[in-house]
């Protein structure tokens, strides 16, 4: 992605995009409130996310700062690049554009000189058709957005690290991880309506209340998926005082699966009628190669606190001979 900008700009902030059939449902089904300047052209190619009044107003006038607009995307077409947005912020204005797949980045460099003169040209519309009542006034509703799509990417960060840390220590962990996946995406899915019930109430009907929607239900979901499997996992073993049901048992075999940047070790046991996989119960590292074939374990079998039966292998690990 390129970025080119112009400096100074007048002191207004929005953003332009381009328009996709996702802004025009939501703003049929009355959900977002497009801000449209009446110029069939450039209400049919770009998306105004802009919620400042005034500055809507005042842009159905601005005939010539939206040909300067539209002169941009143009540019970007001609020359073999997809116009991404085109934002107004702190008195300065920018471009982004991204190279198509046919074209390589190195031929990059000359169509983007191209657009300085017209991003001052915008800039020069702009200073001759905005009055000042549609200057200075800030978007009150930016930072609402961003608390919410903040929330919604440290919901993925934090479920990717849980999922993470799970995948190199597999014990304790449940018997069937299908029980326990099936409970977190109940979960995930409450979690996304109330934060999508919070956006629509807090923000309501604006230019971006069904952008920062899309955002929850691509990153939040899938997040509070994954971080509640992570979380649920952890009551589901910390709160659980039953008493464990103890199964020695025997190492059959020792298998290890490689991939592309990781290995997953697994044990097959002898002595425990429960569900294993083809390849045995999957370990950790440190516990594969501690052991061999024909040593004893120690098996706990839990029922839960949240009703998902659960697993720990227990050994002396001082007088486990080590694996070659």
């Amino acid at each position: 992605m390129e970025r080119i900008g112009y400096y100074p700009a007048p002191d207004v902030e929005f953003r332009v995009k381009v328009r996709r059939w996702w802004d025009v449902l939501f703003t049929t089904i009355g959900l977002s409130v497009a801000c449209r300047t009446g110029n069939l052209e450039f209400d049919r190619t770009f998306y105004l996310v802009a919620d400042q009044a005034p500055l809507c107003r005042t842009l159905k006038e601005c005939r010539t700062t939206q040909e300067a607009m539209l002169r941009i995307y143009r540019e970007c077409e001609v020359n073999g690049l997809r116009f991404r947005q085109l934002r107004i912020r702190r008195q300065r204005v920018w471009v982004e554009v991204v190279a198509k797949k046919h074209r390589a980045g190195s031929r990059l460099s000359a169509p983007v000189m191209a657009f300085i003169p017209l991003l001052r040209q915008l800039s020069e519309a702009m200073e001759s058709e905005l009055p000042e009542a549609a200057r200075g006034p800030k978007d009150s509703l930016a930072w609402k957005a961003v608390m919410i799509v903040s929330i919604s990417s440290a919901m993925l960060i934090t479920g990717f690290l849980y999922l993470h840390q799970r995948i190199f220590l597999p014990l304790p962990g449940p018997i069937r991880a299908s029980e326990m996946v099936s409970l977190s995406i109940i979960t995930g899915v409450i979690v996304f309506a109330l934060l999508a019930t919070l956006t629509i109430v807090w923000l309501g009907r604006t230019s971006r209340t069904h952008l920062v929607l899309t955002e929850l239900a691509l990153a939040g979901l899938i997040g509070a998926a994954m971080a509640s499997y992570g979380l649920l996992r952890d009551i589901n073993m910390s709160f659980d005082r039953s008493p464990a049901l103890e199964h020695p048992v025997e190492v059959r075999d020792k298998t290890a699966e490689r991939g592309r940047g990781y290995t997953l070790h697994y044990l097959q046991l002898s002595g425990w009628d429960g569900p294993q996989e083809k390849r045995g119960i999957r370990v950790d590292r440190w516990l594969y190669h501690s052991v061999r074939a024909g040593d004893q374990l120690l098996l706990e079998e839990y029922p839960g606190r949240l009703g998902v039966p659960w697993i720990r292998l227990d050994t002396d690990r001082s007088e486990v001979a080590q694996s070659p």
